[in-house]
């Protein structure tokens, strides 16, 4: 199901979404009812006409019409491709060309169009930023490709032996001794100096490891990127996955980096004491390599369902059923927004959200933190407004 991008990525965007649609046999209307969207935006986003500023969206209208876990990766994947397509449109301003020929009577004028843009979370839902949710959503991160300056397997640099060019000057044979004298020089040094490096990088763990060596560390091998990210799908990333679930998170190890593996990863760099960015670095590989306990461990489902039951006494089914749409009940749920900040945990509360109550995304990321401070939301207007596309997808699927 994966596509090319030869007709756009929005449009490969947009044409899945038609699929998707398709096999429900249901209208626009009916699925934006339990998707918490407006049929008018659903109807914009399966034609290609725009974007949705954020993947929550899309993943609600995806559970709703039936996709697959697969599905939902492919989903967020070209997802990101048309956003970033989305952008780089919206990027140009729009510019008039003058085309004035000799003869020609006047000037031919040319408008650079740009893709429209979404409006926050959902502008058609006449909602405004709830507690919850941020304001201007960006995608999470592509994969990134290898550095060319940074791999010397993919940039062996100039051939050390060139051939002269037909014409071109050769050195005369009496030169030739002092430039066998000056190379040996050269090389001498050389060596000297990939010894000292040598001893450097074995004091200093490597680039590769403790001692240089890469030893059974694929990531910090030569066979990977200096960056593993976002659309990978490889060895490298099967590897990731296994040291990702090595310390404590519940993932799939099947060698496709979607947004699962992302959180994952956000969540791992931001409990390491690193920039929680998605992306993982050499300093992330080293970190999950050294990493000895378990700092993705968190609640099930189940003991999560449990305690917002026990915490949302007023409305305990409801509250559970926003949970589940705002983050699978997974305490470890986060998604990015495009001002840099994130959502975090069960209730997805927002960076802006966590300051104005005093908290932490540590502390976001603790399932009896999040699921209390949710409720003192709910407390301060004693209904679910603060997740008002969940709460609406909510109603709309209990109604049958």
């Amino acid at each position: 199901m994966s596509g090319n991008g030869a007709n756009g990525d929005m449009e490969e965007f947009a044409e899945l979404l038609r699929e998707l649609k398709g096999r429900t046999n249901r209208s626009y209307a009916a699925l934006a009812a339990r998707s918490g969207v407006s049929a008018s935006a659903l109807h914009r986003y399966c034609s290609g006409a725009s974007v949705p500023g954020d993947y929550d969206v899309l993943a609600r209208f995806g559970k709703v019409c039936g996709a697959s876990g697969e599905e939902l990766l492919e989903l967020h994947r070209r997802w990101v491709l048309a956003d970033a397509e989305r952008k780089r449109a919206g990027s140009r301003a729009p510019a008039a060309v003058s085309a004035g020929r000799a003869g020609a009577a006047g000037a031919v004028t040319e408008g650079v169009s740009r893709v429209e843009t979404a409006g926050g979370p959902d502008a058609e839902t006449g909602a405004g930023p709830g507690p919850g949710v941020a304001t201007e959503p960006e995608p999470l991160r592509t994969a990134q490709d290898p550095d060319p300056d940074l791999d010397p397997d993919l940039n062996p640099g100039p051939d050390p032996d060139p051939a002269p060019e037909p014409g071109s000057a050769v050195s005369p044979p009496r030169l030739r001794p002092l430039l066998a004298v000056l190379a040996l020089a050269v090389f001498a040094a050389a060596g000297v100096a990939a010894a000292l490096l040598g001893k450097a990088l074995t004091s200093s763990g490597g680039s590769n490891g403790p001692g240089g060596s890469s030893g059974d560390r694929l990531l910090l091998s030569s066979r990977c990127p200096v960056v593993v990210s976002m659309g990978q799908s490889d060895a490298c990333v099967h590897e990731l996955q296994s040291l990702l679930a090595r310390a404590g998170g519940r993932l799939d190890v099947d060698g496709a980096f979607g947004p699962v593996t992302q959180m994952r990863v956000v969540v791992f760099q931001l409990r390491s004491g690193l920039t929680p960015d998605g992306s993982v670095d050499e300093r992330t590989k080293r970190a999950l390599y050294e990493n000895e306990g378990k700092p993705l461990d968190s609640w099930t489902p189940d003991r999560v369902t449990r305690r917002i039951r026990e915490v949302f006494t007023e409305d305990p089914e409801r509250a559970v059923g926003i949970a589940d749409c705002a983050s699978y009940l997974d305490p470890l749920y986060t998604l990015p927004n495009s001002n840099a900040t994130r959502n975090w945990g069960v209730f997805q509360l927002y960076d802006g959200t966590l300051r104005k109550l005093g908290g932490t995304r540590e502390q976001a990321l603790d399932p009896d933190w999040n699921i209390r401070a949710a409720h003192r939301l709910w407390a301060l207007t004693h209904d679910f407004s603060a997740w008002r596309a969940c709460d609406r997808a909510y109603r709309a699927g209990s109604k049958g």
